[in-house]
């Protein structure tokens, strides 16, 4: 009889984020697409108060921040570093070919060992789909011990009508990095699940603009619910739930619907960060202070073209 195989599994050792200092309101914002000030009181009204601007700089240039910052607060060795994936969501937070993003990530921060690849197809929930091929590979090479994903996207300031997601949040430009561990003891990543609604191939309407999804909540729900179950737990175990940075009134209806208690949303990023595209639950685990050894959170995301994505991580 042979013995079965432990799957290995991945821990959330780090997370760095980098964020443009430069911030712009709802009013601000709505001045500048030459809107009525109605709209940006319909923001407010939902949560949305800000949000950050980078002004012209590169995605790259915020990434690779995001990637020094990680290596040095979590006092990593770059040539410790086994993989890179660069995540995104707007096919211009790339640069122009035949320029590597990846590659250029890679050598700005001496990640020479790694190996560096590049998954966007998730939009928003690409980092958790970066997270899922890192496993994968796990299971083939026990040799990759250590990996990075780094995410970032920026809106040209011309493209200011695309940051809004109709009256539910403001997208903020931004980088997060996040350092993966084989086999750890903390934040081990217990449950993951992604889904995509075919539907929703197109992502926008003809005007760019996100088409109303009339599944959303039994998809992010059934997401998430997939998630709790692979970890092996029920949702009165969840401590925290950590979302993206949109429709903060709809998430009451979402707890509900989880059987969690409201009070275990973490919410603070809503207002002052705005959507940081594929970064936000991750910019939660970063800022939620209060974790503690033995409880569990569940992140959150969800983007265009009907993907949806939930992590399970056991502190």
């Amino acid at each position: 009889m042979t013995a079965s195989v432990r799957p290995p599994s991945l821990s959330l050792s780090g997370i760095a984020f980098c964020l443009p200092e430069k911030t712009v309101d709802a009013h601000r914002w709505a001045a500048r697409c030459g809107l009525p000030d109605a709209r940006a009181r319909a923001l407010l009204d939902n949560g949305v108060a800000q949000f950050h601007d980078a002004a012209g700089a590169s995605p790259v240039a915020l990434a690779v921040h995001a990637v020094s910052s990680l290596l040095h607060e979590t006092d990593t060795a770059p040539e410790t570093v086994d993989a890179l994936v660069y995540t995104h969501t707007i096919q211009t937070s790339v640069l122009a070919p035949p320029a590597n993003t990846a590659q250029e990530i890679q050598l700005c921060t001496g990640l020479s060992r790694a190996l560096a690849f590049s998954i966007m197809q998730q939009h928003c929930v690409s980092p958790m789909a970066a997270i899922r091929a890192l496993l994968a590979l796990a299971v083939r090479h026990s040799s990759l011990r250590r990996a990075i994903v780094v995410c970032a996207d920026v809106i040209g300031s011309e493209c200011d009508r695309l940051r809004a997601i109709q009256d539910l949040a403001l997208h903020s430009d931004g980088a997060c990095a996040l350092l993966l561990e084989r086999d750890g003891e903390r934040d081990v990543i217990a449950g993951l699940h992604l889904y995509t609604d075919g539907r929703s191939f197109r992502g926008t309407d003809d005007d760019l603009q996100p088409v109303p999804d009339d599944r959303y909540y039994w998809s992010a729900f059934s997401t998430m619910r997939a998630a709790i179950r692979q970890a092996g737990i029920t949702s009165r175990d969840i401590t925290h739930v950590l979302p993206h940075h949109v429709n903060l009134p709809g998430w009451a209806r979402l707890m509900t619907m989880l059987s969690v208690r409201q009070e275990r949303l973490f919410t603070a990023n809503f207002g002052r960060i705005g959507h940081v595209f594929g970064a936000d639950p991750f910019i939660d685990f970063r800022t939620c202070r209060d974790r503690k050894p033995g409880g569990w959170s569940l992140l959150f995301s969800c983007g265009l073209a009907g993907c949806f994505g939930a992590m399970v991580i056991r502190h």
